[in-house]
């Protein structure tokens, strides 16, 4: 029977391979007619068939979703995805204009609300899944999780705090990798942990980022 996008037949020799790739684990990514395609390698399965077909039905703009299911011979094989540029790629976020990177986090917390309200928990968002390009993406939803039972505050809580975490720590990576002194890491770490619970985290960086042109100019303020 071969590759079948829902219920129609591909083919998927001869597909350019994409060179970002966050986690190998989560199957080979390829251009497809205007998206990306993730296939699994076989005898994996990164996320489930049914989380999968659960996600194809909620729109978020940054945090990107399976669109459309893969199956070879009946197995599910994987799925497409928003393709994302790869153009302006090699950007730091650490150097983003003030105004621009708390744009971001508030596109990405628009797409959190759609999640939690859909009781999707953001688990396993790292560093390493996500792309900058002028625009913050999210890009794996391999470990996301449905929580059927869960109250929707409180997980929108908890999803805000792994956006916080993700930002945290990219942003430590991108500082670190930058030779920036590792005390004025832990400065800013320690400042990003004073955020209240229920402070979005476009708020809280918008408060400490007043009047810094960027990230790097308020760690040099801190540091």
């Amino acid at each position: 029977m071969g590759y079948r996008l829902e219920n129609k037949s591909i083919d998927l020799s001869g597909l350019r391979q994409l060179n970002f790739k966050p986690d190998t684990k989560a199957g080979n990514v390829y251009r497809y007619k205007g998206y990306a395609i993730r296939v699994f390698d076989e005898g994996e399965e990164p996320i489930d068939e049914e989380t999968a077909k659960y996600l194809t039905d909620i729109r978020t703009e940054r945090i990107i979703l399976p669109k459309k299911l893969l199956f070879y011979n009946n197995a599910f094989r994987g799925y497409t995805m928003k393709l994302v540029s790869q153009k302006g790629a090699g950007k730091k976020i650490s150097n983003a204009p003030t105004d621009e990177f708390i744009n971001n986090v508030r596109v990405i917390e628009k797409d959190i609300e759609a999640l939690s309200q859909r009781r999707v928990l953001l688990n396993g968002a790292t560093p390493g899944y996500t792309l900058y390009n002028g625009e913050l993406y999210i890009v794996d939803p391999s470990n996301y999780r449905i929580l059927d039972s869960v109250d929707v505050e409180r997980l929108q809580e908890l999803n805000q705090f792994q956006l916080h975490l993700l930002l945290t720590e990219l942003l430590s990576s991108e500082l670190r990798k930058s030779n920036v002194p590792n005390s004025s890491i832990q400065h800013l770490k320690e400042l990003l942990g004073l955020r209240d619970i229920d402070q979005p985290s476009s708020s809280y960086f918008g408060e400490i980022m007043k009047g810094q042109r960027n990230l790097k100019e308020l760690v040099k303020k801190i540091g």
